[in-house]
Order: C-alpha cells, then sequence, then structure tokens
C-alpha cells in the first residue's frame, strides 16, 4: 500500500507533502536497516522439556539434554522448557558489540506476548526475552574465541505447539543507531505538525539532508562510515533550531504494569516480575538517564525470596535512583468491593514494606487499572499520609468523558486530596481512551499533552511507558525516542525522563499555590464500564467478605487474650491470613475476570484461613477461650459489633439441641430449629449480648411452651410489626407496616421478583453489563413454585419457595422474626445458565429520586433519574451491605451478606445475584451459591443510622463458643463482659486490634449516618491513655480526658477517627 498520513486533511497536506513524508520513512527504514550486520557462527540449542527449577538447570549438564533444531515442537500449557547452547566468539565480531537475536511464533497477548523467557549468561540472569524484547548482547567489545554459556528458561501459556526456537547472530553499530534515532524522531514529529508550521519544512530539510550525505549503498562498511561524520553533524542542527520557550512538558516515566492474577496464576506472576526488573536493571546499565518506578509491594516481596541476585541489583539501582519506589499498597487492589478495612490494611502492609526495605515512605495511591473508586478513598488516603492519587482507568469510560486530568479529588468527609490522570494517547486519536502502557512514541507524546486538562491551569503532564503483563516493561527503542524528545524537537512537547515523584511534587506545589485554577471533583470516580465486575465470580466475594469478618473477629479475640489473659497475640496468623486476602482483592482476582485456575487457588487459600480459624484448636478459638476465661462445659455468646443486641442466636447443627432451650441469667428461651434454603437445618434461640464484648449461657434440657405473635400460610408471614402476603408463584404482593399503617410495595408491583436478564456484553465477557440487559427477561415466576411452611414460630416463621428456571433451580426460604421489622431471604442458587444474569426486584411506593448505598466508611447518593448522560450511565452501581430508598419520613433497606452490585431506576431497586459469563473462565459462577438478603422497613432519612445498624447485625452473627451439650442444670456461666460501648447509634466502632508497635489497643471509630456526633465510649476495662492517631497509627495527638473509663469523641460526618488506648 502507498504511504499515507491520516492526519492529511486536518494537517492541510497536499500531495507533494505526503509524498515526500512517505520517502523519507523509506530512506530511514534503509539506514534502520544497518544498524545490524549479520554473522555466522556454529550454534546448536539443547532443550531439557521437564519442569526444573533455575538451580537445577544451572547445575546439570546440558549437553546431555535433548537435540534441538529448526524443526523440533515444544511448549506446554503453564510450563517451562530450559533452552542452552555454547557460543565461542567468531573473528568477525571482534572488538564490537556481539548480539544474539531470538524469534519465536510470538503470539500477542493483552498487554504481553508468548512465550516469555528468561536468559542466563554463563550462569548469571541477564534479561527477558519476549516478543518486544529479542536481543541479547553477548559482548560488548568482542574478543575472538571467548566461550559463553546461554540457558534460557521458555514459559508459555497456552496449549499450542512452537515450532524451533530461532536464533541468529549480528553486530550492532552504535554510531548508526543513534543518527537513525536522531533523524526518525525528529521526522516522527515533523508529520504531525500543519502544512503552514514552517518548523515541519526545517525538520524535513534537515532530515533530508542528512540522508542524502550518507553512503547507503549496501550494507554497513567503510563507505558508510565515512559519510557519518557529515550526516550527524546535519542532524544535530535539528536539535539546535529555536522553538517557541512556551513548551508543555511530558513527564515520562518508565514502568510496567503487572497483574499480579489475571490470565495466569498468581505463581506465574511471581517470574513475571524476575522476567520485567532483569530487563529493566540491564536497560540502567545501557542508560543512566533512564528512570523506572514500580509499586506493588507484594511483587517485591515475591522477587525478594524467589531471585536474590535480582533484589541485590535492585536495591543498588533503587540507592542510585534511578529505580523509583513509589505507590502506597500492597497490591492494586479493587476498590469498590473490598472493605475500608482492607484498604487501610493495603496501605499500611505495602507502605511498610517500602519503608523497611528501600527507606521510602510513599505519597501516592498507582491505580491505573481499578475499576471504580470510592468515594472515601480521599480520607482513607489522607489519614494515611497520602497526598496523590493516580489512576488512567476513568478515561475508559464508555459514555462520558472525565472531564479533569488534574484535579482536587473530594470525599464523602470532605477531605481533599489532589489526583491526577495519565494521559497517553496517540496523536491521531479523537477516543476518550488513553493507556498506561505507552510506548513513548512521538505521536503518544503529542497526543498526552493534546488529550491533557486543564491546559489553562498547569502545563505538565504525566505518561508511563513500558509493556506490561510480561511484556517485559521499557525498551531501548522507547528510550532513545524519549533521549531526543529530552534534547528538544521543535513542535513537540519537552519531554523529560523521570520518576513519577518530582513530577507530583511539582504538580502539587502549583496546586497549592493556585488551587482555585484547578477543578474539584466530589464524591466516587464511577467508571462508566467493567460494571459485571460488581458481581462475576459470586463465590470469591463471598469468601472475601466472610475473610475480611473473621480475621476482625480473631484481631478483637486475640486482643482481648493479650489484654484479659496475657496470652501472645496471633500476629503470625492474622500477618499471614491478611496477606491471602490482600492479595486475592487484586483488581482482576477479586472482581471475578481471571482464569478458573487462579480462583481454584484462590480457593484454596480461603479454605486454609477458614479451616484454620474454624479448628478448636486454631488461634480464633484459642483467643476466645482465654479472652472469656471459658471452662470446658461453659458456654459464651460474643458479640463483635460496638451495639449492644437481642436476638435469635444461631447455635449449630446438631439434633440434640431440639427440644432444649437457651438459658441466659434466669430466663430460658426455647430452641427453634431454623430451616436453611440449602436443605440444611440449624438450632437458635433469642439472646441478648453486649457491645464488643460475651454474655455467659448454657444450653439446658427441656423447653416450655412459649407464645409466639407469629402467624404463617402458603400466603403470608406476619408479626406484631408486619404483615407479608404472596401470591401463588411465590411473589411478595403486599408489604403492610403496622405500626406506621402503610403499604411499603408500590400498586401493582410484586417483590422479590426474580428475574433473569440476557448478558451478552459486547466486548469483555466477565467484566461487563451493557445497558441493553433489559430488552430480553425471563422472570422466574412464570413457572410454578412450590411453597411450603417450613417454621412457624415461636421465634421465626418462614416459607420454602422452590423455583426451577431452565437448567438451574433456585429455593429460598423467607422468613420474619418475631419483633423484627426485617424480613429474609435465604437463597439456594444452583445456576448453570449462561449469559444471563439473575437478580431480584423490589418495587417501593415512595416518591424519591435517589438511593443510598453503603461504601467503606460510610455511604454515598446517587440518582435513580435518568437525566443527564452520566445519571444514565450509572445503570449497574457498587453497595456493600445495604442499598437504602427513603422519603424523610419512611423508607425501606435492602441488606445483603456478600453482594455488591445493584441497579436503582425510579422507585425500583434491583440486587444483582449472578452471572453466568464464559470468558476468561468458561465456567464463572456455574454451581451452587448460598447467599442471604434481606429487606428493612425503617423512618426513612431521619433513622438512617438504623440501616447501618441493621446491616451490620446482619453481617456479624453472634457466636457461640464452647459447651452446647443440654444440661440438666444450667453450670455457672462466664462473666459478661463489654470492652467499649457508644452512646451515640450514628457511632460504630469498626475495628479493634493490638497496635502495630506491640503495645496498647487501636479503635476504628468512624460516624455512619453523615451527621455529627458527640459521643461518649465507655470502656469495660480500665484504661490509662487515649490518643488520636491516622490510620497508619501514627502521629499521637495529645492525650484525651478520660472520666470513670470514658472518653467523650466529637466526630464529623463520616470522620473516621483511630484511637490508640493504653490500659
Amino acid at each position: 500500500m502507498p504511504y499515507s498520513n491520516p492526519l492529511a486533511a486536518k494537517l492541510g497536506l497536499l500531495d507533494d507533502d505526503i509524498k515526500r513524508e512517505g520517502k523519507l520513512f523509506r530512506l530511514c527504514a534503509d539506514l534502520e536497516s544497518k544498524i545490524r550486520t549479520p554473522v555466522e557462527l556454529s550454534f546448536a540449542w539443547r532443550v531439557q522439556r521437564g519442569d526444573i527449577d533455575a538451580e537445577t538447570a544451572l547445575a546439570a549438564d546440558w549437553r546431555s539434554w535433548e537435540a534441538f533444531g529448526p524443526e523440533s515442537v515444544w511448549a506446554k500449557k503453564q510450563g517451562h522448557t530450559w533452552f542452552a547452547a555454547e557460543i565461542v566468539v567468531p573473528e568477525a565480531a571482534r572488538g564490537q558489540r556481539l548480539v544474539m537475536a531470538v524469534s519465536s511464533q510470538w503470539q500477542e497477548r493483552p498487554g504481553s506476548t508468548d512465550p516469555q523467557c528468561l536468559a542466563y549468561l554463563d550462569g548469571e540472569i541477564v534479561q527477558a526475552l519476549d516478543g518486544n524484547h529479542t536481543e541479547l548482547v553477548i559482548e560488548d567489545a568482542a574478543v575472538p574465541g571467548n566461550r559463553h554459556v546461554v540457558l534460557i528458561n521458555a514459559f508459555t501459556f497456552f496449549e499450542r505447539p512452537l515450532v524451533g526456537f530461532g536464533v541468529s547472530f549480528h553486530l550492532r553499530h552504535a554510531r548508526v543507531e543513534k543518527l537513525y534515532y536522531d533523524l526518525m524522531t525528529p521526522l516522527e514529529v515533523a508529520v504531525r505538525l500543519n502544512q503552514h508550521d514552517g518548523r515541519r519544512h526545517a525538520i524535513l530539510d534537515l532530515v533530508e539532508r542528512a540522508l542524502r550525505a550518507l553512503d547507503r549503498r549496501g550494507g554497513y562498511g567503510a563507505a558508510l562510515e565515512a559519510s557519518l561524520p557529515e550526516a550527524e553533524a546535519i542532524a544535530a542542527e535539528i536539535y539546535a533550531l529555536t522553538d517557541t520557550e512556551a513548551k508543555a512538558q511530558i513527564t515520562a516515566v518508565g514502568s510496567t504494569h503487572l497483574d499480579v492474577g489475571w490470565l495466569w496464576r498468581v505463581m506465574h506472576t511471581r517470574d513475571k516480575t524476575a522476567r520485567s526488573f532483569a530487563t529493566v536493571l540491564r536497560l540502567m546499565e545501557e542508560y543512566p538517564q533512564f528512570i523506572f518506578m514500580y509499586n506493588q509491594s507484594v511483587l517485591f516481596d515475591f522477587l525478594k525470596r524467589d531471585y536474590p541476585q535480582l533484589w541485590t541489583r535492585l536495591l543498588e539501582r533503587v540507592k542510585a535512583g534511578q529505580f523509583e519506589i513509589e505507590g502506597a499498597m500492597w497490591v492494586e487492589p479493587d476498590a469498590n468491593i473490598v472493605s475500608g478495612e482492607s484498604l487501610v490494611r493495603q496501605i499500611m502492609r505495602g507502605r511498610r514494606f517500602h519503608q523497611e526495605h528501600f527507606g521510602v515512605t510513599p505519597k501516592t495511591v498507582w491505580l491505573p487499572d481499578t475499576f471504580g473508586y470510592s468515594a472515601n478513598l480521599p480520607q482513607i488516603m489522607a489519614k494515611s499520609g497520602l497526598d496523590y492519587f493516580v489512576t488512567s482507568k476513568l478515561s475508559w469510560n464508555d459514555t462520558d468523558r472525565h472531564p479533569y486530568d488534574s484535579f482536587f479529588w473530594r470525599g464523602i468527609d470532605g477531605s481533599t486530596i489532589k489526583a491526577q490522570l495519565i494521559t497517553a494517547q496517540r496523536f491521531e486519536s479523537d477516543a476518550i481512551y488513553t493507556t498506561y502502557n505507552g510506548d513513548l512514541s512521538v505521536s503518544e507524546t503529542m497526543g498526552a499533552w493534546k488529550r491533557y486538562e486543564p491546559k489553562a491551569a498547569h502545563d505538565e503532564v504525566v505518561m508511563s511507558y513500558g509493556y506490561g503483563d510480561g511484556g517485559g516493561g521499557p525498551t531501548r527503542a522507547m528510550i532513545e525516542r524519549g533521549t531526543r524528545l529530552e534534547r528538544g524537537i521543535p513542535g513537540a512537547p519537552k519531554v523529560k525522563l523521570e520518576g513519577i515523584v518530582p513530577f507530583l511534587e511539582r504538580l502539587g506545589q502549583r496546586m497549592a499555590a493556585e488551587p482555585g485554577r484547578f477543578p474539584t471533583w466530589v464524591g466516587e470516580l464511577y467508571l462508566q464500564y467493567h460494571r459485571g465486575t460488581l458481581t462475576t465470580q459470586a463465590k470469591t466475594k463471598a469468601a472475601n467478605r466472610r475473610a475480611e469478618r473473621m480475621l476482625r473477629e480473631l484481631e478483637f479475640l486475640g486482643a482481648m487474650a493479650t489484654e484479659r489473659a496475657g496470652q501472645p497475640y496471633p500476629k503470625d496468623s492474622l500477618a499471614e491470613f491478611w496477606e491471602l486476602v490482600l492479595i486475592n482483592q487484586f483488581h482482576d482476582i477479586l472482581p471475578g475476570t481471571s482464569i478458573p485456575e487462579v480462583y481454584v487457588d484462590s480457593d484454596a487459600e480461603y479454605q486454609r484461613i477458614f479451616s484454620t480459624l474454624a479448628s478448636g484448636n486454631g488461634p480464633w478459638h484459642s483467643a476466645a477461650r482465654a479472652a472469656i476465661g471459658l471452662s470446658p462445659d461453659g458456654l459464651a455468646l460474643v458479640n463483635f459489633t460496638s451495639q449492644a443486641r437481642h436476638e435469635l442466636v444461631q447455635l449449630g447443627e446438631d439434633p440434640a439441641l431440639a427440644g432444649a432451650s437457651l438459658a441466659q441469667g434466669d430466663g430460658r428461651e426455647p430452641i427453634q430449629r431454623l430451616q436453611r434454603a440449602d436443605g440444611s437445618a440449624i438450632y437458635a434461640a433469642p439472646a441478648a449480648v453486649a457491645s464488643l464484648g460475651w454474655s455467659g449461657a448454657a444450653v439446658v434440657s427441656g423447653a416450655s411452651p412459649r407464645a409466639t405473635r407469629l402467624s404463617v400460610s402458603p400466603n403470608h408471614l406476619e408479626n406484631e410489626l408486619l404483615r407479608v402476603e404472596l401470591d401463588g408463584r411465590g411473589e411478595i404482593t403486599a408489604l403492610f407496616d403496622k405500626a406506621r399503617r402503610r403499604q411499603v410495595l408500590k400498586p401493582g408491583t410484586v417483590a422479590n421478583r426474580l428475574i433473569s436478564y440476557e448478558d451478552k456484553s459486547k466486548d469483555w465477557d466477565a467484566w461487563d453489563i451493557d445497558a441493553y440487559f433489559e430488552e430480553q427477561s425471563w422472570p422466574l415466576g412464570d413457572a410454578p413454585a412450590e411453597i411450603s411452611v417450613v417454621e412457624s414460630g415461636p421465634h421465626r416463621a418462614a416459607l420454602r419457595i422452590v423455583r426451577q428456571y431452565q437448567a438451574s433451580r433456585v429455593v429460598q426460604v423467607v422468613s420474619l422474626a418475631e419483633g423484627q421489622r426485617q424480613l429474609e431471604f435465604d437463597t439456594f442458587i444452583d445456576w448453570q445458565e449462561r449469559a444471563q444474569v439473575l437478580k431480584a426486584e423490589f418495587s417501593f411506593d415512595l416518591n424519591v429520586s435517589e438511593v443510598r448505598s453503603e461504601i467503606q466508611f460510610g455511604h454515598v447518593t446517587r440518582a435513580t433519574h435518568r437525566n443527564t448522560s452520566w445519571d444514565k450511565a450509572r445503570f449497574e452501581a457498587s453497595m456493600h451491605r445495604w442499598v437504602d430508598m427513603s422519603e424523610p419520613d419512611f423508607g425501606a433497606a435492602l441488606l445483603n451478606d456478600c453482594k455488591y452490585g445493584y441497579d436503582a431506576h425510579d422507585e425500583t431497586v434491583r440486587l444483582t445475584l449472578v452471572r453466568g459469563p464464559s470468558y476468561p473462565d468458561p465456567d464463572a459462577d456455574r454451581g451452587e451459591h448460598r447467599l442471604r438478603y434481606g429487606l428493612f422497613v425503617h423512618e426513612g432519612l431521619s433513622d438512617l443510622t438504623a440501616v447501618h445498624r441493621a446491616a451490620e447485625r446482619f453481617n456479624n452473627p453472634i457466636a457461640a463458643i464452647g459447651s452446647l451439650a443440654p444440661q440438666g442444670q444450667p453450670p455457672a456461666m462466664p462473666e459478661a463482659f463489654s470492652l467499649v460501648g457508644s452512646d451515640a447509634d450514628n457511632v460504630t466502632v469498626e475495628t479493634v486490634k493490638q497496635a502495630e508497635a506491640g503495645t496498647g489497643l487501636v479503635l476504628r471509630v468512624v460516624e455512619t449516618a453523615n451527621r455529627r456526633a458527640e459521643a461518649k465510649l465507655r470502656f469495660g476495662l480500665p484504661i490509662a491513655s487515649a490518643r488520636l492517631v491516622n490510620l497508619m497509627e501514627e502521629n499521637a495527638g495529645p492525650e484525651l480526658p478520660i472520666s470513670e473509663h470514658t472518653i467523650t469523641l466529637c466526630l464529623h460526618p463520616f470522620e473516621i477517627l483511630t484511637i490508640l488506648v493504653k490500659t
């Protein structure tokens, strides 16, 4: 095809201009072909097909390995193949740079290539070899007769046969290569300048003169070498041209985006890290001006453990200032689904690693690829000592362009941090999209400034360059181009090869000096894309929430065991389990967008946590027994929330509990059998437990009849507060609040309407729910349902509803407990459908235009109308434990124990229960799911605190610890204890743990209802001092006044306070 310039019309180019450009590109390509001269030498591979480690391979007699030729077939799925050979430097290479080039059937994969290799030369790691990095320098000033052994550890991801593993040898001519980039880079600038721009023609004239000065007949030889000085002198004139002094500056940061797990397992990322960093370290040796930044401390930890040789070299480059350490998190996590405490631990764990191993205290959250950002992240960052937030993912919006690239970001509590988007984009593009895997091309460099806003406020932008995900990071070509752009080329922005920190410091100074010139974004940074990640791989999301809860429990019990019994705090178990939880919160694991093998691994890791903590000899039970002082036949009920509770307590599945009672003090309550949706049963009775503490109890034989105010039939459930009516399909036709004498549901609608929608996304299957999903649907209520009464009291009434839908089965136990304003839906789904999404629909009789949804340490308000494109694009949104729709004095909230996605339009809310994508996991979400959700009726916005407290109870069951064997008479019961309670309902204690420093307790206190609060926290043990610290448990303030074991806190709306307490 003839050469063409896609910008020709915009630039006003004439036919002669285009032909001249094509000619010069052809002549530059001719010059490029002379950079390398082929050289012949004897070479033959040997291959080891077994999966052996590096130590074994390096020590092996590789000459005894299988012979490998050009037609030999190799490769395996997710496995290693080793190649080895000897190189003897030929006479033709004397005094020159001898380079080995490898070739394979490189297959392009997102961000990387397959295969990916790590090269060893004479037993030392040199660099990676992949589709982007194909050359290995054997000797810089070659000495004929020198012998070298090269070993290649080739990793292949996919089950496709590869033929041969090609090798050729060349002499690389440095002066020709330098001249090539000296000419090619300004040529790329000139062809993007307007036809009337004098700089275009000045550059093209000099490029042509330089090329014509060369003797380019044949390959590299004496004639070409003799002509180089004249051409080099002409090329230098380009960089001496005068340009406007008002030039934008592009900070170009070398980087590589490494997904901890995605289309490969976490274990394979350990090797990807080594390959990428080996290449980076090699480039640093060649290019002293090259600066590289990396952030995820978990990968540094992998490198330190697995590749000590590379780790030592990396530390040297950190000290030299070439390898920049920034970014405060353990991994780049999801930021919608993880809890607030998990975000704190991501920062705490990552920050500590950087401090301990590099002497660096990071100031940045670097999340270029995460699928949206919580509105409370600014507060979490600010209270962790972090100043800057960097991303590029918002440029992936499918509807609206995020209007700002440098801006203040204000969270729900008013905290404000500085935010920056990476703006690398092809100059030719008019799309929204930008990339964090830039190539430092002229096009992307010029495009970065073209794309940037607000230009009126700032004249510096940032781009990161380098192939990601095992693609090896930056290349020589990228650095060569960047070096020329840093010298300055008329018509192009000025480039500065540096780290992210100097750029952010200059940006921060500018924003601090002139804040009025920079815009402010308030609230969540919602990504208009990848909305399905809130639901895909539902079992992983459920495991994450359960693990977060159980670690919170272990921290509380461990702290109490230390304080009350002197038992060592289980810090090793907590560190181990937190690291497992944190790594599985990576933004392609927890959101559900990885290959099935990743979830086999994460399931095993979650099970390791759960089985250890469930063990009677494990740290959870050991700490509980020590903290409580529990006797062998004693029983305690433990409340892990900071609200006092009186509710049904689940006691276990032992049928011996049938007919027994639960005793507390002088009272006894009959134990009731509760039916679960999955067919199992559990026994429960009501009990009272103080906040963050425990009460004694006992199971005693026999039960007296007890009157109940519950009523149940196949078409209704009723207690003293609510009356629920159902139709023959098991759907709720009416929900009447007896205290307020008001219907909850919108007339003419049914609630808990299960509907399956077509879910065939255009692009990214596991990632996306697209806006047209509503266009075709299949209500499960269209088919007959089996409805039966399974509980009639005395504490709870329940119906069991069974529905068959195509190859799937949905069983629900719909229950109403005595004295509760809450209807519960225990749900078992055997899901076999593909390309469908199942939702539960509720339409309310409420005059509203917004909903409130829980996020980390607070909630956000979102519109339920579709007035603007921004409103319309938010058709699937995130929640944590609740979403609420309320008038000022009346409202309804949907609670859940493991769901994160919902949609709300007008007066209708739908919980997203399960999906069925087929890529990258063909069986994603196929199988059994156990989940619970509830409908909580309350007094509207004036009573929003009640929603948080109901969701807290729903997600934090009271634990029964000790003997559940029925006894004739109650034994001595453990003494009741409450660590702390708050007199303000809108103030909760989220976390109790031992201080990171090893002495004292740390309490995380949160205002939950967007109301100012003065809260008195009364402690159940003597406290010597209490101070406010930040989320990192640093910067302690003055001692708080203590009166009768009580401290008083004043909290702003949604404020998070961390208290360090010494006893």
